[in-house]
């Protein structure tokens, strides 16, 4: 028996050194007779992958790989970035055609790696997914997780990868680092994202944008171009008379204006001011009821602005919105192909997959996207991922962000934006996990986020992280109730996850984390920016204005927090806090 079970262990350790020869050992002993080639042509994004693959691997195996260009010969060993000369017959000449800017494929060929993508953003990001194959992780803009190896391998590979959205944002103020949005591939209108990472999904005039289109001074000489509310034509902050067809040949002549002086956008906003104030004149209320709601006579109207554009210019899009009183979908009517209708589940409940909830308007919006995703397969999605009036509040929501975004991907959603704590300096409840778990999942829905969410805590939170998970499990513990729903527009006295029990147990947490990330100055600061939230709960439950305030304000500033709501500088939230509990 001793016997068959040595020659067993033999067998399956001849099998695995087998396996290990067949992989592509990168570098041994920080040297390495690989070469990185790129394009002779190669594009800004391009070259930013390849330098991104020699700095990371040299920090990891301490051999630095030279960037070449394909004008010289293939060399023996050679990890090859974009639309090499080498690559088509490396490939066999099966270059996939459905790749678009940003999708990417990985395969060995031989000794070589290859790394074929677009050069828009593609290859770029096939370098970023050839990195996190080799263990390195971009958990914040801060903290960075590189690996040490003495021989460094990769196996054999024949990934294709493509995202599951066209648009990916996660509009959180933490969020807004260049090279970090770009290594997550995120590609939304407000990262700092240039042509070095192969630009963005740019919009001109992202939102609300009728006051642009039909300015407010047009109403002296035209008052007929604006909304007849209670039977009076109304100036100010209010929709426009879409029916007027001067109104239509002027929102025309807007979006091809915008176009010619900012031809490198995309995606152009024809969209809703953030109020009500619709126009209730006769031919208003006509095409509203022909089309069964709102949103009907407001993309009756987009659509014909989109017809316009879309003769001279059929590469840009146009935006607008299905947002509070234009959510419902119209009947009898679709967008234009060129138009990406925004869907904003603003009053939907965020502590609960939608697919689940009873809170009724969460079960209206669920109505509303299937609505939506029944007349249209481009739809866009706005999504509300903090309480803003409270930042700073606790913000449980990881039990519903990711199980929608894979009902959006299952929906035929083509984009997301994630409007979370976007305030200088941020400080939004678990803004940064929020936003790294965004990414990830809007790039493959498919990934299970829990292992992702120890991982992360582990890298940010070190010795900590063990309290820090107990609290993050123990907030969402609570918010898992079906009956404690809550919105982006609740407080911390009223919230169910929130109670006296709960705020105990997250002071002794925070006691234990502050002990055991005291070695690690970075990872102390993320566990005293997390304690703000738990800080702000107690301020507003019990308020004062001594020594407790005067030190949460203190920390707010040191962490350049420059908002506690919407709009709301932190010296002016003080003003008014103190103002009102004296």
């Amino acid at each position: 028996m001793r016997n068959l079970l040595a020659a067993i262990v033999l067998l399956l350790t001849a099998l695995s050194s087998l396996a290990r020869a067949d992989n592509l050992t990168l570098a041994t002993d920080g040297k390495s007779d690989y070469q990185i080639i790129l394009p002779a042509n190669a594009s800004a994004s391009e070259k930013r992958g390849a330098a991104e693959l020699q700095t990371h691997i040299e920090k990891i195996s301490g051999a630095k790989l030279p960037i070449a260009s394909d004008a010289a010969p293939l060399p023996p060993h050679a990890i090859l970035v974009g639309n090499t000369k080498a690559t088509p017959g490396l490939l066999k000449n099966a270059t996939p055609t459905t790749l678009g800017d940003e999708g990417f494929l990985i395969r060995t060929a031989g000794p070589h790696l290859i790394i074929y993508g677009s050069n828009v953003r593609g290859a770029m990001y096939g370098c970023s997914a050839v990195l996190e194959r080799l263990g390195v992780r971009w958990y914040t803009p801060k903290v960075t997780i590189i690996p040490f190896a003495r021989t460094l391998t990769i196996p054999n590979l024949d990934e294709t990868h493509l995202p599951a959205f066209e648009y990916r944002e996660a509009y959180i103020s933490e969020a807004q680092e260049k090279d970090w949005a770009a290594r997550l591939r995120l590609n939304g209108q407000h990262y700092p994202l240039d042509a070095s990472t192969g630009g963005k999904v740019r919009y001109s005039h992202f939102v609300h944008t009728f006051d642009d289109l039909i300015p407010r001074d047009l109403f002296a000489k035209h008052p007929e171009y604006f909304p007849l509310i209670k039977g009076k034509r109304t100036n100010g902050y209010v929709q426009r008379c879409l029916t007027n067809p001067d109104v239509i040949k002027l929102a025309k002549e807007t979006a091809l204006d915008w176009i010619a002086k900012d031809p490198d956008a995309l995606i152009y906003s024809v969209s809703q001011n953030d109020t009500a104030n619709w126009c209730e004149c006769d031919e208003c209320k006509k095409v509203t009821a022909q089309y069964g709601t709102h949103s009907g006579l407001y993309l009756w109207f987009v659509n014909q602005v989109a017809g316009e554009v879309e003769k001279k210019h059929p590469d840009k899009l146009i935006d607008t919105l299905a947002y509070q009183f234009t959510e419902t979908p119209p009947t009898g009517i679709v967008p234009r192909k060129n138009v990406r209708v925004r869907l904003c589940p603003i009053a939907a409940c965020t502590a609960h997959p939608y697919e689940t909830c009873t809170a009724p308007p969460t079960v209206a919006f669920l109505k509303n996207l299937r609505g939506w995703a029944g007349i249209t397969n481009t739809l866009y999605i706005w999504h509300y991922n903090t309480d803003f009036a409270h930042f700073l509040m606790p913000f449980p929501d990881f039990g519903e962000f990711p199980a929608d975004i894979r009902l959006y991907k299952k929906s035929g959603v083509k984009g997301i934006f994630f409007e979370g704590a976007y305030g200088p300096g941020g400080g939004g409840s678990f803004a940064e996990l929020q936003a790294y778990l965004m990414a990830k999942l809007m790039w493959d829905p498919n990934l299970d986020e829990r292992p992702i969410i120890k991982q992360w805590h582990t890298a940010v939170y070190g010795y900590a992280a063990p309290p820090m998970l107990e609290w993050f499990d123990l907030l969402h513990a609570k918010a898992a109730d079906p009956k404690a729903h809550f919105f982006c527009y609740s407080n911390p006295g009223k919230a169910a996850f929130l109670t006296p029990d709960v705020i105990a147990a997250g002071d002794a947490l925070f006691d234990k984390a502050r002990a055991l990330a005291a070695s690690n100055p970075l990872a102390a600061e993320y566990v005293e920016k997390a304690h703000l939230g738990l800080r702000y709960t107690k301020l507003f439950q019990h308020p004062t204005t001594g020594e407790e305030l005067t030190s949460f304000v203190a920390d707010l500033k040191k962490l350049q927090i420059g908002q506690i709501r919407e709009g709301l500088p932190v010296d002016a939230w003080e003003k008014d806090y103190r103002a009102k509990h004296k």
